[in-house]
């Protein structure tokens, strides 16, 4: 099932929390986005040199450069979220909240940190918060196919159904979850997943490894996995 969102309201509506004088930011406003359930998957994450510098001015009060960090980061987050809460809804309403709630929070991050790793921390408590408020769980997860392939897990996404992935991976504790759908469908690399969850790469690759253990056992020989090298 694909599914589609648009993406541009939320955005703005995040934009619009640090607009001061009024300013909005429009970028790609109402652009319908539509994946397969992992829309991060094909993107690339964002890695700007000139970030430390729109985390600079968003925190002297700029709704441009909060617009611009929203633009960046809006649909890899809406991938991590709905891996948390499981419908298109629900994650969008969890990433509008987490860029809201990082903006409130932006004098928090120091001068020169990566702004992504801290966003990713609020999006998850964000969802986090969410599922458990709701009650959620988890049902269109797992999308049916994913295109661009690259890793043998598309085998695992086109064989099982949906619920048998989506029961096996909630079986994981919470790291080692989403350390799985981090690396696996949405493509960040180890370091990024240490980032992410604020462990070390070491630890990272073995929530990764543990995780997909488990899932082998659950899932049984259909599941290749196989450790990436980044």
């Amino acid at each position: 099932m694909l599914h589609c969102w648009k993406h541009g309201s939320a955005r703005a509506e995040a934009a619009r929390h640090n607009t001061g004088e009024g300013t909005r930011v429009t970028n790609d406003a109402g652009a319908s986005h539509c994946a397969s359930g992992y829309p991060g998957r094909r993107a690339v994450m964002p890695v700007e040199r000139d970030e430390p510098r729109l985390v600079s001015l968003v925190q002297q009060g700029d709704g441009v450069a909060f617009g611009e960090l929203v633009k960046r980061y809006a649909d890899r987050a809406y991938g991590v979220a709905l891996s948390i809460v499981g419908t298109p809804q629900d994650a969008e309403d969890a990433v509008q909240t987490a860029f809201i709630r990082a903006l409130g929070r932006i004098d928090q991050l120091r001068p020169g940190s990566p702004f992504g790793p801290w966003f990713y921390s609020v999006l998850r408590s964000t969802a986090l918060n969410l599922r458990r408020r709701e009650g959620l769980r988890t049902h269109e997860m797992i999308p049916d196919s994913t295109a661009g392939g690259g890793r043998p897990d598309d085998d695992l996404e086109r064989t099982l159904t949906r619920e048998q992935v989506l029961s096996a991976l909630e079986t994981l504790p919470e790291q080692q979850r989403t350390a799985v759908v981090l690396y696996d469908l949405e493509g960040f690399s180890h370091r990024e997943v240490a980032e992410s969850l604020g462990v070390a790469i070491g630890t990272s690759r073995a929530h990764v490894h543990h995780g997909r253990k488990a899932l082998r056992e659950l899932l049984g020989p259909v599941v290749e996995l196989t450790e990436g090298e980044n």
